[in-house]
């Protein structure tokens, strides 16, 4: 688990709580049984203790299975439990060769020593002083702690990622204790320790009610369904003339329900959609899905995006942002189809205000975890866009990129002219070229509007967008001021300089890439990595130099980056490179800002897009020689995950390996009929296609 994660746990609660709150008690009385366990039985023998559970009678709908022995790599909790008789077997193979099979889990137990729980109570740091404490005081960061920790999400995403999940139970034992987890796209909630060894009524308990619970009450996602046999072939018919889907099956397919928030009693459609074609790898946050989508009604393929939204004030749902967008005409956006909350049960979805899917965890912070504060609220979303595009890497001049990226400026110019609203995320992956051949900007549910100067009324200073193209300023220090329309304008000229790089440069070039695009520090005691220093390198030339640039490209895009360049040069001058300046140093830098003309000059230009439009726009008036210069990139697009809440390299015990990139095709509730794992799902990852745009994003208190 990265570091910064531990903010995302919240408690400890009481065991009496947890249960009463989200396990409620079964219609049926728990049988007795008196077993006492040792430590050694689970820790020896998995089987041993399985079979103790099954012969006391409390689990009739549910089959432990021991894991330990998997040949998943870095994934084997040591046990797997599943519901249902319907459940498909956990592996393929028997014995110590079983292969676990993530889509069926219902929920895992990990067993670990004492010395390796993650958690403290309130007993050692002490009510007042823990109210008072950090926001990493409830965890206890050893070694040990740490590893422990970064399986535990890693079992759990594998679920969220493999399945249609809303939440997850699980259950760590370490030593003689043993902890209840419940997990969300905002945290994760754990209880006080309890004896399950010589007291094992806690645990009989919640297995025990577990059993009789509903899909909903586990967790499941009830909205995403199977898809019946005359539904199958109309939508095969016309998802494989997308490409990369050439070779899809039935058996890929899932039925989504969107309804419509913005008409009377809320429109519902359905959609037919193989395995996601992009995803968030992240377990907190936003976890944005994306999917190339057959709809039965027109019978057109459009993109359906599913995530989780941010439910803050002064954040608008993307589809109402999309309409408003619309109705001031801004050009050069995606055709919205429809949007809305994911309703908690189908059946509530045609009523006026149903009930929808949301993360909890948030709900018991102040309660169980008053130290903590960065746990946000998530609110299931899904947007329909009825216009398909190609991905930003797919360009087949260097003049066409400049150009695409000229209408997506032009969207985002017009968008906070008219509308005031400014997206805050520009990025590789939320420009799309289309049929036509020309830009649209999309993926504006990190836009917002903006708080006019003068207007007297204050704007949070909160940092979004995706790390690689972030601009310097936002990187190095996001909460001395607002997002602004140069920030953005900086992430243009990145997005530019990347695809350039990235596209058209030899493998040599991905040292330089990476310096200037991944740099980060350490995270502060304030709870916040920064970066930026790579990218001021960058513009000072000490990194993709301009003779780096000529050799990529020979037309006018490199003119294009070089002024580019020099003006956000011009932006940053005096800017020092260091993470750590004292403050009569920032001070004098300041200060000499403040005379410098050409710093001056620069402020003023990018409080608008005009200068960095004209820029691009006088280059694409000239002679481009060269018309062949396309991208070079023949496989899945995708920017290094080096995002300021989830940036570190991934260790083994809390990475969900690469096999996780084609589970999507089993992500049902149990009582749902999921597909076979018998073949691969297509490599659809080397497809960035369309709409997908889950790249690695940052905010102060989420992860994607």
């Amino acid at each position: 688990m990265a570091f910064d994660a531990c903010e995302k746990f919240v408690g400890p609660m009481p065991v009496e709580s947890f249960l009463s709150e989200f396990v409620p008690e079964a219609s049926k009385i728990r049988p007795a049984a008196a077993i006492t366990f040792a430590h050694k039985t689970v820790s020896q023998n998995e089987n041993e203790f399985i079979q103790l559970i099954e012969d006391a009678g409390i689990c009739p709908n549910l089959k432990f299975i021991n894991t330990t022995h998997c040949i998943s790599a870095n994934l084997k909790p040591d046990i797997a439990i599943y519901s249902g008789t319907d459940r498909d077997d956990p592996g393929t193979q028997s014995g110590s060769q079983r292969s676990l099979n993530w889509t069926a889990v219902d929920l895992w137990i990990e067993n670990k020593n004492e010395k390796d729980d993650v958690f403290r109570d309130l007993e050692e740091m002490g009510r007042e002083a823990r109210a008072k404490s950090d926001l990493k005081s409830h965890i206890r960061w050893t070694k040990g702690a740490y590893r422990v920790s970064g399986q535990l999400i890693a079992y759990t995403s594998a679920i969220h990622r493999s399945q249609f999940r809303v939440f997850s139970f699980s259950v760590v034992l370490f030593g003689n204790t043993g902890r209840l987890l419940r997990w969300d796209r905002s945290g994760v909630i754990y209880t006080e320790p309890f004896n399950w060894s010589t007291q094992p009524d806690t645990l009989f308990e919640f297995l025990w009610r577990l059993n009789f619970l509903s899909d909903v009450k586990r967790g499941y996602d009830t909205t995403v369904t199977s898809v019946a046999d005359d539904e199958a072939e109309a939508a095969l018919s016309k998802l494989r003339t997308y490409e990369g889907l050439e070779n899809v099956a039935k058996a890929d397919l899932h039925k989504f329900l969107v309804r419509d928030d913005h008409t009377l009693n809320g429109q519902i459609k359905y959609f037919i959609a193989p395995s996601a074609v992009w995803d968030s790898e992240a377990l907190f946050g936003r976890s944005t899905f994306g999917y190339i989508a057959y709809d039965p009604e027109t019978t057109n393929l459009v993109y359906l995006k599913d995530f989780w939204r941010t439910e803050r004030d002064g954040i608008q749902k993307e589809g109402d942002v999309y309409r408003e967008l619309h109705d001031a005409q801004v050009p050069n956006i995606a055709k919205l189809g429809l949007a809305g909350d994911v309703p908690l049960l189908p059946e509530c979805g045609r009523t006026d205000s149903p009930a929808v899917q949301r993360t909890m965890t948030q709900e018991f912070v102040k309660d169980w975890c008053p130290g903590q504060p960065r746990v946000d609220p998530y609110v299931h979303y899904r947007l329909v866009l009825e216009t398909l595009g190609e991905p930003l890497h797919r360009f087949k001049s260097t003049r066409e990129l400049c150009k695409v990226i000229r209408d997506a400026i032009a969207a985002h110019t017009e968008a906070y002219e008219r509308v005031g609203i400014l997206h805050r995320d520009v990025s590789a992956g939320n420009i799309l070229i289309t049929e036509k051949r020309s830009g649209i900007l999309i993926d504006w549910d990190l836009s917002k509007k903006v708080v006019k100067e003068g207007s007297g009324k204050k704007r949070q200073h909160s940092r979004t967008g995706t790390w690689q193209f972030i601009s310097i300023a936002r990187l190095q220090e996001p909460s001395t001021r607002p997002h602004e329309v140069s920030d953005d304008l900086e992430s243009f000229f990145w997005v530019l300089l990347y695809l350039v790089a990235k596209c058209r440069g030899p493998e040599n070039v991905s040292n330089q890439l990476q310096n200037v695009f991944d740099q980060n520090d350490d995270m502060d005691d304030d709870g916040i990595i920064r970066g930026g220093r790579g990218k001021l390198y960058c513009l000072r030339q000490a990194a993709l130099d301009p003779m780096t640039i000529e050799d990529l490209v020979k037309t006018p895009c490199k003119n294009i980056i070089e002024e580019l360049r020099s003006l956000f040069n011009n932006l940053y001058r005096h800017v020092q490179p260091l993470a750590d300046i004292t403050p009569s140093t920032q001070l004098s830098i300041k200060a000499k800002r403040d005379r410098d003309e050409s710093v001056q000059d620069a402020v003023k230009k990018l409080r608008s897009s005009e200068e960095v439009l004209s820029i691009i726009n006088e280059h694409l008036k000239s002679r481009w020689d060269v018309d062949n210069d396309g991208s070079l990139y023949k496989v899945k697009f995708r920017p290094d995950p080096a995002t300021s809440r989830n940036r570190r390299k991934r260790k083994a015990e809390d990475d969900g390996g690469k096999d996780l990139n084609e589970r999507r095709r089993g992500r049902f509730p149990p009582s749902s009929t999921r597909p076979s794992q018998s073949r691969d799902m297509l490599g659809l990852q080397r497809h960035r296609s369309s709409f997908g745009s889950g790249s690695s994003r940052t905010r102060p208190s989420e992860n994607q």
